[in-house]
């Protein structure tokens, strides 16, 4: 019993998250292009007729002040994939497979066209159950008010920042528009005594709409860069977009009250 509730909680707190902010992403969704993480996916534009299936992966490049380099990554990733309804698959890991044991996915079904997102754990021990969210209807969400503060004279310099266009490239076979961002933070502006760059590169297919890399350098906090692989413009199976056999789909609501049962049932 705990642990059918400890593995159901997964899935709730994740879903917690998301459900909480629906209307202010959907708000978004002409602003933001999609990559394979579930945020931007959230808050980026529905995409018909565009399938495709990746893996992303990601790595961390780390200098320290003695010379030391920190690297993290590329490790497995994780899967994410889109049918031509728009519907957009999303797994994040939990476990690694080990000695006949699967590992467990946490799977995350975003469909655009209904508002709704699905999502389930694989756990094989795990209750079989997949929540469903409904998110708000863009058509309905009143445009939201933007209230913006005169910024006071502290006497800090202002960064000032560089956009330039690094043409067209090749990534997995798919053409991209490659744009550069730097960002000079000026000595004084965040306690530096001297100049920060920081510099964001990133890799955008125009016919996808979807971001294919990302490269972030900052002294502060190294280099991460994130980028699509194994790339396939092929339509996923439909399956995948659809909770699996056997398993029960539930509103958030009714898993809610369904746990605090157990909870209270609970020996002390």
């Amino acid at each position: 019993m705990r642990r059918m509730t400890a593995n159901l909680a997964i899935v709730v707190s994740g879903a917690l998250v998301l459900a909480a902010q629906p209307t202010s992403l959907m708000a978004q969704r002409n602003t933001v292009l999609a990559n394979g993480g579930l945020l931007h996916t959230l808050e980026a534009a529905p995409v018909m007729g565009e399938p495709y299936s990746a893996v992303e992966v990601s790595k961390l490049v780390r200098t320290l002040a003695d010379g030391t380099t920190i690297k993290k990554g590329p490790g497995a990733g994780h899967a994410v994939m889109r049918d031509s309804n728009g519907r957009v698959r999303i797994e994040k890991r939990l476990t690694q497979p080990h000695g006949g044991d699967p590992g467990t996915l946490l799977v995350f079904v975003l469909d655009p066209v209904a508002h709704r997102l699905l999502t389930w754990n694989t756990e094989p021990k795990g209750e079989r159950v997949a929540l469903e969210i409904q998110l708000s209807d863009e058509k309905k969400v009143k445009p939201a008010t933007r209230v913006t503060t005169p910024s006071r004279e502290d006497g800090r310099p202002a960064p000032t920042v560089k956009i330039e266009d690094l043409g067209t490239e090749m990534l997995e076979n798919v053409p991209v528009q490659a744009t550069k961002t730097t960002t000079l933070i000026p000595a004084g502006r965040a306690g530096n005594d001297l100049p920060i760059t920081r510099t964001s590169e990133v890799w955008v297919s125009p016919e996808l709409q979807l971001v294919m890399k990302q490269q972030v350098t900052d002294p502060r906090t190294g280099q991460v860069t994130v980028w699509m692989t194994n790339l396939s413009r092929a339509e996923p199976d439909a399956s995948l977009f659809r909770a699996p056999a056997g398993y029960t789909v539930k509103t958030l609501k009714q898993t809610m009250e369904e746990m605090a049962q157990r909870v209270a049932q609970m020996p002390e």
